[in-house]
């Protein structure tokens, strides 16, 4: 293989087991090559690189014009890539950065080597930042002089695993096949930027390592009716003055980030199942109907049933 879209290889000396079909993630798009499959569209590019065996060392060289924000998922083997440094992504983790420059690098080992590469184009930061709070808040803290950010790491755990299996379910169309791709990261954005980690968090550094303990404690417990500021403090053995200056530089409150991690689930559920919108409220200890209408509403600029209705349309392409 030579050159996609947006990756370009320099790759004259690999030799690739082509024993076997390719049966990664993205194995219904149509043939390119029996290690990878690649996709792309206005707005997001998808690559996935699968490999029984690399007899030697690989470089990849990924172009894209302009700004990128990107999500390297590895599953086997570590990766490494070339930003300002050269960074190791290790089995089973996602690293989260972004690009201001045409070209970067991936290098690959000469083993058993499996990751998908998602491209977000960069004019889409000011819609992805407003849904997705954490991710505005670790991106407020990078610096606009340099070509390259490193945002944070995500571990593959369970539940993002299930939502990359989810796209063996898709079939290849050639007209709506995108729009399906599409569809899929929002799910997949919901987890990675819920979870995402600073890259470097300095331990010694009290407030803010508080700050995505605290995080991790409500992600965990947002569906507890007990969970609020001084459940979290206690299981945390701070002072509730103590944890809410850990949050004062952030996007949310420690109240305000409970309910984002509910809304966010609320609209899972909206979307994948047919219960009720009011069962859906009540189970994540919304108050009432109407004010969990109000603040989906506001959160999301949708009520929840123009919601359901929009992704039940989005069902029929």
């Amino acid at each position: 293989m030579s050159k996609t879209g947006f990756v370009q290889f320099s790759d004259d000396d690999a030799t690739y087991n082509n024993d076997k079909p390719f049966d990664g993630y993205l194995a219904f798009l149509p043939e390119t090559d029996l290690s990878y499959r690649y996709f792309s569209g206005k707005d997001f590019c998808w690559f996935e690189f699968k490999d029984t065996q690399l007899t030697t060392d690989l470089s990849m060289q990924v172009t894209a014009q302009g700004s990128y924000l990107w999500l390297l998922i590895n599953m086997r083997t570590g990766v490494s890539v070339t930003l300002d440094n050269l960074q190791l992504v290790p089995t089973d983790q996602l690293l989260c950065y972004q690009t201001q420059t045409n070209n970067h690098k991936i290098f690959l080992p000469n083993k058993s080597t499996w990751f998908m590469l998602l491209g977000i184009e960069g004019h889409m930061l000011q819609e992805l930042t407003a849904e997705y709070t954490q991710l505005k808040s670790l991106l407020d803290t990078t610096t606009n002089n340099s070509m390259y950010h490193i945002i944070g790491t995500v571990a593959l755990k369970v539940k993002v695993k299930r939502v990359l299996e989810s796209l063996h379910q898709i079939k290849f169309r050639p007209f709506s096949t995108y729009y399906q791709l599409a569809n899929w990261n929002t799910r997949f954005f919901q987890h990675v930027f819920q979870e995402i980690e600073a890259h470097s968090v300095e331990k010694t550094d009290h407030e803010i390592e508080l700050y995505y303990k605290a995080l991790d404690y409500i992600r965990e417990n947002f569906y507890d009716d007990r969970t609020n500021t001084e459940t979290v403090a206690k299981a945390l053995y701070v002072s509730e003055s103590t944890l809410k200056r850990s949050f004062q530089d952030k996007a949310l409150s420690v109240t305000e980030q409970i309910i984002e991690f509910r809304l966010q689930e609320a609209r899972e559920l909206i979307r994948t199942s047919d219960t009720s919108i009011s069962t859906i409220a009540a189970s994540l200890n919304f108050a009432c109907p109407k004010n969990f209408k109000r603040l989906f509403t506001k959160r999301f600029k949708t009520s929840p049933l123009q919601y359901r209705d929009s992704m039940q349309l989005k069902r029929l392409f």
